[in-house]
């Protein structure tokens, strides 16, 4: 059986230790050459040795999104690697905004998340819709995948600087699927609950400390899980599956769809 993305390119975004190297090496595995943008070099080398180790070719590329310079440069360097095309945009690069309720929130603050979650993503893939039209065009098919989150609709105190900037991504999201239709571009996000990984339990170690009374992070693991259908927190490696889906000839009729990756922990309304 023939990888499902051979011969395609792909650019993600936000490349760390977690959800961004997990989806590009998943585009990896099934035959993509991937570019690999971060703010800084902490981890895009390592992610390109082992997409490179894969057989792959690895892209990579600085800088913040929220700065229109540098998506101009990832922009020309993509047109020049990829032959004028790109087949593939992944947006994980995000801001997770200050955890505070907004009565004592400094809503200066609140502007840094919108920035990068909403605008700086809505930036980047301005500056990439001629290569992504470019490969509507010659194959038929191209595609954006937002990846944004659980946390705009199970609503938590303390989130809306996070929760406000990835609403309004939501939003545009959809409308970008109804205006990029035309030129054969894909439009989708998946949305994640709680990711497990160590950021996740070093959250949970703060809450359980919080909490007192001998809590573990282990007690406020169970409590999450048990909110979930399946009783688990999926790891990164598990929602890029549904990224890898996406970009995939499987969902070639699918755009404009938010897709729950959280276990169960939310679901859309049947109606």
């Amino acid at each position: 059986m023939a990888d499902l993305l051979t011969g395609k390119t792909a650019l993600v975004s936000g490349i760390g230790p977690g959800m961004g190297r997990d989806i590009a090496l998943g585009l990896a595995r099934e035959g993509a050459d991937v570019a690999l943008l971060g703010r800084s070099d902490s981890h895009v080398p390592g992610v390109a040795a082992e997409i490179e180790a894969l057989g792959r070719s690895a892209v990579q590329l600085r800088g913040s999104i929220n700065r229109a310079e540098d998506c101009e440069r990832v922009a020309a360097t993509l047109d020049s690697e990829f032959g004028g095309s790109l087949d593939i945009l992944v947006n994980s690069a995000f801001h997770g905004g200050d955890h505070v309720n907004f009565e004592d929130a400094d809503l200066s603050r609140w502007k840094r998340p919108m920035d990068v979650n909403h605008f700086g993503t809505l930036q980047l893939t301005q500056g990439l819709l001629p290569l992504l039209k470019a490969a509507g065009e010659r194959h038929g098919d191209a595609r954006v995948i937002m990846v944004n989150s659980m946390a705009i609709q199970h609503v938590e105190a303390g989130a809306g600087a996070y929760a406000g900037s990835k609403a309004a991504l939501g939003a545009v999201t959809k409308t970008l699927a109804m205006e990029l239709g035309q030129y054969g571009i894909r439009v989708n996000s998946v949305h994640p609950g709680y990711i497990w990984g160590e950021n996740v339990k070093i959250y949970f170690e703060w809450q359980a400390d919080d909490r007192g009374a001998g809590t573990t992070w282990e007690d406020i693991y169970r409590e999450r899980a048990a909110e979930t259908a399946l009783g688990y927190l999926p790891h990164s490696s598990e929602i890029s599956g549904a990224v890898v889906f996406f970009a995939s000839p499987l969902a070639k009729c699918v755009t404009g769809t938010a897709l729950p990756v959280n276990s169960g922990h939310w679901m859309p309304s049947s109606a």
